[in-house]
């Protein structure tokens, strides 16, 4: 079954594939990374019950396997070949590739003097080496920065400087029972898996750009249901080419502690509520989130309904008089997919990080129109709001253009 009833038009042709793949690997020389992940709208909206039809990786995101790319010239994407480069060459069965690369337009005011920028959002190339169910992956990118960094050395940060590798694991997986175990480092599975890194649900509940941990987890993924229990540890170093730890992540740090996620589908596979559970133990404060959501796709209205709600607490360590710090982030958003390659997301978000404290929540809106005409191709145009404080009368706006190309 599709969305919209399938487009047809004629695959790239061979040069012209194989020229933008080398074109999008040189943009690696100067692109930069933030964590993008797998777009939660089409969970059910392709009529695909799991995030690992598509994707390699159990909970989702990532490269994406050959169902994914199918999926991505058939029923996603206006028309075209979604295979690697465009389909001009098939990587043999125990190899996959791939890369995304983005390029970013923004503008927001840096008090009231408004500011606007172009900068490479992301570059990474990813690999994945597979022998029967053992399989090993990785992540390969260049930090992306919307502005110039100072190093230690209280120099610009250069190319190395921003190398990092987000992503790397090794895992195995056992089909005929759904099951699977894997070491590394990723997100430790928790909540909706956005492709924004800004939403509230990962900006500030520790999956941020490079706030991947390492991790040891496992669970199950079958149509009906599927769980993850994950261990985790901070990431030693923020780059590979520099000494930099995860103190200097752009919200906060993750410290050592554990997650368990567990999502439930209904029998006709078009929504499933699911129930989430947190702790982060970190050097000065630690944090305990439960929360629930709830998905689901409306076929007739082409609609698809994500929400996600958490309350947690926050101790401050070595601090006896210090007070306790009870915690909110709510989520709820709404796609409508106009046409097959066409979506409008809208979107609300509050967080606080002290329900006790007057005035010290925010909360967001926003909409996003995402077409993508043709495969391996997007536009992406997001506006937000974001209202400090409570303080209605002056929002904060942002905008942005992001072109994303993948191979």
């Amino acid at each position: 079954m599709q969305l919209i009833p399938r487009s047809t038009g004629a695959p790239s042709a061979r040069a012209l594939a194989l020229l933008s793949g080398l074109a999008a690997f040189a943009l690696l020389l100067v692109g930069g990374s933030e964590s993008a992940h797998a777009y939660p709208q089409f969970q059910f909206s392709t009529y695909s019950a799991t995030c690992n039809m598509c994707h390699f990786s159990p909970s989702g995101g990532g490269l994406i396997n050959g169902f994914g790319r199918d999926e991505a010239g058939d029923t996603i994407s206006g028309k075209g070949d979604g295979g690697f480069l465009h389909g001009a060459w098939d990587p043999p069965e125990w190899l996959a590739l791939g890369a995304d690369f983005r390029v970013a337009a923004i503008t927001k005011p840096a008090g009231d003097v408004p500011t606007n920028s172009v900068f490479p959002m992301q570059g990474d190339i990813y690999a994945r080496v597979a022998f029967s169910g053992l399989s090993f992956n990785g992540t390969l990118g260049l930090r992306g920065v919307a502005r110039s960094v100072q190093t230690e050395r209280n120099d610009e940060r250069g190319v190395l400087d921003r190398l990092s590798s987000r992503e790397h694991y090794v895992m195995y997986q056992n089909l005929e029972d759904a099951w699977y175990v894997r070491a590394g480092r990723f997100h430790a599975p928790y909540g909706i898996r956005h492709q924004d890194h800004t939403q509230y649900v990962r900006r500030y509940l520790g999956q941020h750009t490079l706030e991947q941990t390492y991790n040891l987890s496992g669970g199950v993924v079958k149509d009906e249901y599927e769980y993850h229990l994950t261990a985790f540890a901070p990431a030693p170093v923020l780059n590979l080419g520099s000494s930099e730890n995860t103190t200097s992540a752009p919200v906060g740090t993750t410290g050592y502690g554990g997650a368990f996620y567990y999502e439930n589908r209904n029998e006709d596979q078009t929504g499933s509520f699911g129930a989430q559970i947190k702790a982060d133990f970190g050097d000065a404060q630690s944090r305990y989130w439960l929360g629930g959501l709830y998905k689901r796709f409306f076929e007739d209205q082409s609609l698809m309904l994500m929400s996600q709600f958490d309350i947690g607490l926050g101790t401050f360590s070595g601090d006896v008089d210090a007070d306790a710090q009870f915690l909110l982030s709510a989520h709820a958003d709404l796609t409508y997919f106009v046409t097959q390659g066409l979506m409008l997301t809208g979107t609300i978000e509050r967080y606080d990080p002290d329900l006790l404290l007057s005035g010290s929540g925010r909360d967001g809106v926003g909409l996003a129109v995402q077409y993508m005409p043709y495969a391996h191709c997007e536009v992406h145009l997001l506006g937000r709001l974001d209202f400090q404080g409570e303080d209605y009368a002056a929002p904060t706006p942002l905008g942005m253009l992001m072109l994303h190309y993948y191979l």
